[in-house]
């Protein structure tokens, strides 16, 4: 009888031994599956900024040679007329007419232009001015607002990316910038796109 009462003891100590042993299987089990799906619920990492895309391009604006104003202040608007500057460069008439009217292969022919002959002084007739550059085919970005990030210049600029035609495996960017001041100085010009 006391054999048999020991017995029962021994498989009730034994099973229980065995629950806690399952219990801890699966409790170790457990911890380790939900990290594993913790790791594949979450949300992958931020992918870095993209690497500002690096432009070669010319400056367009409105623009014409006129004979020097005396009194006139350089970079100053005179009323109903324009900007003055009296500083030209020989590509006063740079500028196609529209502006869309561009086309990767007259902006080629642009970025290649000799000046022509240099006045003493031009009156810009429009604050808004534009940006065109190529890019190789499928690296322009999408059309609508940016920055731009002058060579030289500490600050970017407001601007809108207007229209991206391809042509010939080029990417034509034009874009219209309303910011003036010495930038209504930039001709050829390096700048970057600041994305977002």
């Amino acid at each position: 009888m006391n054999r048999s009462i020991h017995k029962g003891r021994d498989s009730r100590f034994l099973l229980a031994a065995a629950v806690l042993l399952f219990l801890g299987v699966c409790g170790y089990l457990g911890v380790f599956l939900f990290g594993a799906l913790s790791a594949l619920a979450e949300s992958p990492p931020p992918v870095p900024a993209e690497s500002p895309a690096a432009l070669r391009g010319v400056a367009l604006r409105r623009e014409r040679v006129i004979e020097p104003i005396p009194g006139a202040e350089d970079g100053k608007r005179l009323t109903g007329r324009g900007i003055y500057f009296a500083a030209c460069d020989g590509y006063e008439a740079l500028t196609p007419t529209p502006p869309d009217a561009l086309t990767a292969e007259t902006l080629t022919a642009l970025l290649r232009a000799s000046p022509g002959e240099i006045g003493e002084a031009r009156l810009v007739e429009e604050n808004a001015w534009y940006y065109a550059a190529l890019l190789p085919s499928g690296e322009a970005p999408a059309p609508g607002p940016c920055r731009l990030r002058f060579s030289g210049f500490g600050e970017s600029v407001p601007a809108r990316l207007l229209e991206v035609r391809e042509e010939k495996g080029e990417a034509l960017l034009l874009f219209r910038l309303l910011q003036g001041g010495p930038y209504l100085n930039l001709r050829f010009i390096e700048a970057e796109i600041e994305r977002g």
